[in-house]
């Protein structure tokens, strides 16, 4: 039980940061390759205040996502400013990330650790916890891209130029997207250093933001629900495929390979959850039920 429920944290942790990259990349249309650095500055804030000074798990967690969102303006202003297309912006967040990564494995303060990492973090992250940080995370994702907020980022992903003529500050509403999507992964940063206890700076390299990325594409970059299912799915899959020793990977990129091929939208393409057909058949039920009764 101990093996499902480290699966199952893993994958909450996962959902909190896809929940922010999707609004970054499904809504907005920028596409990111070092959202792990993000991951890596909130962990090590959370980390820190709660090893060396006793600050509460949620508070730190909250701070750093706080002080993550606040560090992708630097990557974010001069990028995002300069009209940089989404190719050449996802250049831009790799180097960034490569170079935070190299950073913190070269500052030998003793709260950083240099290459070694932080060790002996407080475990606070639990399965109920992870549950209701990530249902709230999708929350979030779920009302801001029904709100009018969702709706000019994907104006100006699609009319960028007809939003900028109708007086969309289309800087700011990127920059604030990308904000937000780096607080959540500052978030889940905190979270999965408050589960494993333990983590060097290389944990958050190119892989992670890859992973990262391919849920968001996988489950459906205009969907909220199917970046969750992707996430879960790409979680799991390694687990479950971990009898086939070394031939696990290959089958993991072959099904990836040809989901692009024959469903190149993704899981759930323009499509999300609804709880309508819940909804009719108890509808349907308590009509049954009252004519019975008469």
């Amino acid at each position: 039980m101990g093996y499902v429920e480290g699966i199952l944290i893993s994958t909450c942790i996962n959902i909190v940061c896809v929940s922010g990259l999707l609004l970054l990349t499904g809504y907005i249309g920028l596409f990111s390759m070092g959202h792990a650095c993000f991951l890596c500055i909130g962990a090590y804030t959370a980390a820190i205040l709660t090893k060396y000074f006793s600050v509460p798990y949620f508070l730190a967690l909250l701070v750093g996502g706080a002080v993550a969102a606040v560090s992708s303006i630097i990557i974010g202003w001069p990028t995002l400013r300069g009209k940089m297309s989404s190719d050449c912006f996802a250049i831009a967040t790799l180097g960034f990330a490569e170079a935070v990564r190299v950073i913190l494995s070269n500052i030998d303060h003793p709260m950083i650790g240099g290459a070694l990492g932080i060790s002996a973090i407080p475990q606070k992250t639990t399965l109920p916890v992870a549950i209701i940080i990530a249902a709230l995370s999708v929350l979030f994702a779920y009302n801001y891209s029904r709100s009018q907020h969702g709706k000019i980022a994907r104006a100006i992903r699609d009319y960028a130029d007809a939003s900028e003529l109708i007086g969309v500050n289309i800087f700011h509403e990127k920059l604030k997207v990308l904000m937000i999507s780096a607080f959540f992964c500052g978030v889940g940063g905190g979270m999965m250093a408050h589960y494993y206890t333990y983590m060097v700076p290389n944990t958050f390299g190119t892989v992670m933001s890859t992973n990262l990325l391919t849920a968001v594409v996988l489950g459906g970059v205009v969907s909220v629900s199917g970046p969750v299912v992707a996430t879960t799915i790409l979680t799991a899959t390694p687990e479950v495929l971990r009898f086939l020793s070394n031939w696990r990977l290959a089958i993991y990129g072959l099904v990836l390979i040809l989901m692009m091929r024959f469903k190149p939208d993704g899981l759930m393409g323009f499509k999300e959850f609804s709880l309508q057909p819940l909804r009719n058949a108890v509808q349907r039920v308590q009509v049954a039920l009252k004519k019975r009764g008469k």
